[in-house]
């Protein structure tokens, strides 16, 4: 009689579990729906081939995107510090010309007294 009732209620569980398994397995998941996953899947899922070719390629462009954030933080965060981002025009020598001439001069003259 024990034995009895145990069975029973085992396969009673078996079938809750089963009904609930089956439940499950039918739902995508949040936000993703099983036309989506089927289409996926027919298109990257079946061969090894194009499995790791989604695979590559997502990887590469996760890449891309982390690269181009991180060297947008990096800039910003180091303005006026870098090659590209300092004010060149700040260091310019405007004088550069007429100390040229000035030297020019100054040979000039020298070679003139020189040649007295």
């Amino acid at each position: 009689m024990i034995t009895t009732a145990f069975r029973s209620s085992l396969r009673s569980g078996m079938r809750r579990a089963a009904t609930t398994q089956s439940y499950r397995s039918a739902t995508s998941g949040p936000g993703l729906s099983p036309n989506f996953l089927s289409s996926w899947y027919n298109m990257f899922g079946k061969s090894n081939a194009a499995y790791i070719t989604w695979i590559v390629a997502g990887v590469i462009v996760a890449e891309g995107i982390t690269g181009f954030g991180i060297n947008t933080v990096w800039a910003s965060v180091n303005k006026g510090r870098t090659f590209d981002t300092v004010d060149w025009s700040k260091f310019v020598v405007e004088d550069e010309d007429e100390e040229e001439e000035e030297e020019e001069e100054e040979e000039e003259e020298e070679e003139e007294e020189e040649e007295e």
